[in-house]
């Protein structure tokens, strides 16, 4: 099948089809969307998005590039998660012959005009949502999107961890732990994944006869990426988790930067924790946030690196799936870490 045969369909020229095939920016909104309507009805998958003579050769040889923008404060402030986030796209980059260009912008409404009219096949975003000009502009290339978002994007693909796996992995762990008495402590309420685990944590302790209380407070603007919870809401967070009867025994922490500060408030607080008394899970398995807690908490691994790979394998898929329209949303299973290693007794038992 061919072009011409799309175009018929279309009531277009060769050339638009071509044109839109090859996500040219001068295309009407209304003529790209007939024209992917066809390519659709038709079956119709392009071999190669570059216009000119498509020999054999050059389609098993030519290697795809993509940008991986990383938009707003991550590429500044970066979480310990984040470099495994870029050995997984690069590793995945490297695997499948494809060239990564990478690019930190600081202001996500900010893309320089270079970034945009570079000349490549597809774009991988992390981070904050540009504004609705530069938007439009990014929405006529394949684009992917890695981790979760605090405003979702409703434009590209997406890999992220599995939310919903991770709040039922936390509540599996506490109550096979033998805990009854279950909170979610969050000091980012508004921030929509951790609204996910919050409820599926809750689902699957209600599917086990138990339940959970919430305890959350509002995320507050603070510059400081790495101490971007105040001692003063903190101090709030965990009086209010004191004054629960009974006290929930059983900890799920939202993410690992929280635990860092959460659980020396608790233990400051006079909360015992270990084997047989107050524990915690938390979220990311971010080592460096971890540091210095005694106990160490259990983590919930959401295996970043993974969804990095993943993320370049979705992409070059979405390549060659132009004249599909609706989303795919990926979602990468995670594990549970628990760092509590049991020591011998002098016997050797």
């Amino acid at each position: 099948m061919s072009i011409t045969t799309v175009a018929k369909r279309a009531g277009v020229s060769t050339s638009t089809v071509s044109r839109v095939i090859n996500n040219h920016p001068r295309v009407a909104p209304d003529t790209e969307r007939s024209v992917r309507k066809a390519m659709q009805e038709l079956g119709y998958t392009p071999s190669d998005r570059r216009p000119g003579p498509k020999s054999a050769g050059r389609i098993k040889t030519e290697r795809k590039k993509a940008a991986f923008l990383v938009l707003g404060s991550s590429g500044q402030q970066a979480a310990p998660a984040f470099a495994d986030l870029l050995r997984g796209v690069s590793m995945g980059a490297s695997d499948n012959a494809m060239d990564i260009a990478f690019h930190f912008v600081p202001n996500a409404n900010d893309i320089a005009a270079a970034i945009q009219d570079q000349p490549v096949d597809g774009l991988l975003l992390h981070g904050a949502r540009p504004n609705n000009d530069i938007e439009a502009r990014l929405r006529k290339i394949p684009t992917v999107w890695l981790m979760g978002n605090r405003r979702r994007p409703d434009w590209g693909d997406q890999v992220m961890p599995d939310s919903y796996e991770i709040g039922h992995l936390a509540a599996d762990y506490l109550i096979a732990r033998g805990h009854r008495q279950l909170a979610f402590l969050n000091l980012d309420a508004a921030f929509w994944p951790f609204r996910l685990y919050c409820q599926s944590f809750s689902a699957a302790a209600t599917d086990r006869g138990m339940s959970v209380v919430p305890v959350e407070e509002t995320l507050e603007d603070l510059p400081d990426y790495w101490h971007r919870h105040s001692p003063q809401v903190v101090s709030r967070l965990v009086e209010r988790f004191l004054a629960l009867k009974p006290q929930p025994t059983g900890i799920f922490v939202a993410d690992d930067m929280q635990v860092a500060v959460i659980q020396p408030a608790l233990q400051a607080h006079g909360v015992q924790l270990g084997t047989g008394q107050t524990e915690v899970i938390s979220c990311n398995n971010e080592g460096p946030f971890r540091v210095g807690l005694s106990p160490q908490p259990a983590a919930i691994d959401i295996r970043v690196e993974s969804i990095g790979r993943r993320g370049v394998e979705q992409l070059l898929w979405r390549m060659s799936h132009l004249y599909l329209q609706e989303r795919m949303i990926c979602t990468v299973e995670p594990r549970v870490v628990d760092f509590q290693v049991s020591i011998p007794s002098s016997d050797g038992h």
